[in-house]
């Protein structure tokens, strides 16, 4: 059972109350944000109005897919367990618990996906005019079919990578532990209920023993890989994005070289908050526990 000391987060109205704050704070501020831009002189702001936009959209979806879905992330011995609050999400006769948990756990983290774009597009507005790059003769449709590629290739590493090592296995629905349904009340061994689990220690069906999960650990890492190539990006572009503001062979002038400096700055602040309350406890509640 819970400790006592704990109780309240799990309690139905701590969760309600969560939900409805953070879910129309984003509605209210995002909202706010897309009617800025619509409504706004399109020379003021250039193109990057269209990388805001969809910024704002994917924040909207997440929120929206978070309060619809409203998951229990639960750390146990056995691993790292993911499933919705309300039990079973049945669709014309089929479960799609898990299918639900794979798609929110890819909106989740295409947020920091954006924020690569956004540091790339703030690098190339910089950069321009005294670097060279393949992508100087780029119009606006070749930017906008790369970003959707690569968007593309991003989400399904992330849900594919999960539906092959993370879905629920007859292996790992026999190891259920029992606290998820005392605590939860959900029976995660029912067929009936999807889940995902991080669990890089299995008991072997021969022996008995806990033993390294081979398909897992390879998954576990696959996904850090991922995450580690969009932060690689966007570390790049934060060097070269401050040396080229601060270098004397740009055409910046002090009025442009000062704005630039503000955006970029701005930019690091809305990408530490993220970081340093979101992604990197995650990173640290999923990796070291689960290697451990």
């Amino acid at each position: 059972m819970s400790s006592s000391l704990y109780d309240w987060f799990f309690h139905e109205t701590f969760h309600t109350i969560f939900l409805c704050t953070t879910t129309g704070m984003s509605l209210l501020s995002n909202g706010l944000l897309l009617y800025i831009i619509a409504t706004t002189n399109a020379s003021h702001i250039g193109p990057y109005r269209y990388l805001l936009a969809v910024f704002a959209a994917c924040d909207i979806i997440t929120s929206c897919g978070h309060a619809a879905f409203q998951p229990y992330m639960h750390m146990t011995k056995t691993g790292f367990y993911f499933f919705p609050r309300h039990g079973q999400m049945i669709i014309f006769g089929h479960s799609f618990d898990t299918i639900f948990a794979l798609v929110f756990i890819a909106t989740y983290y295409q947020t920091f996906l954006v924020l690569a774009y956004h540091f790339y597009y703030r690098y190339k507005t910089v950069t321009h005019g005294f670097t060279s790059s393949f992508t100087d003769g780029w119009k606006k449709r070749d930017w906008i079919y790369a970003g959707i590629v690569i968007y593309i290739l991003y989400i399904t590493g992330f849900v594919g990578i999960c539906a092959i090592a993370f879905t629920p296995t007859p292996n790992t629905r026999a190891n259920v532990p029992a606290e998820i349904m005392e605590i939860y009340n959900v029976n995660l061994a029912d067929l009936r209920n999807g889940f995902t689990v991080i669990s890089v220690k299995q008991r072997s069906e021969q022996t008995g023993e806990w033993e390294w999960h081979a398909g897992s650990v390879i998954g576990l890492f696959g996904l850090l890989g991922l995450f580690g190539g969009t932060a690689s990006a966007i570390l790049f572009c934060i060097y070269k994005t401050f040396s080229a503001i601060r270098s004397t062979d740009n055409k910046l002038t002090a009025k442009t070289r000062k704005m630039q400096m503000d955006l970029f700055f701005a930019l690091l602040i809305q990408t530490a908050i993220p970081c340093l309350f979101s992604y990197l406890p995650l990173a640290t509640i999923l990796v070291f526990p689960a290697i451990s």
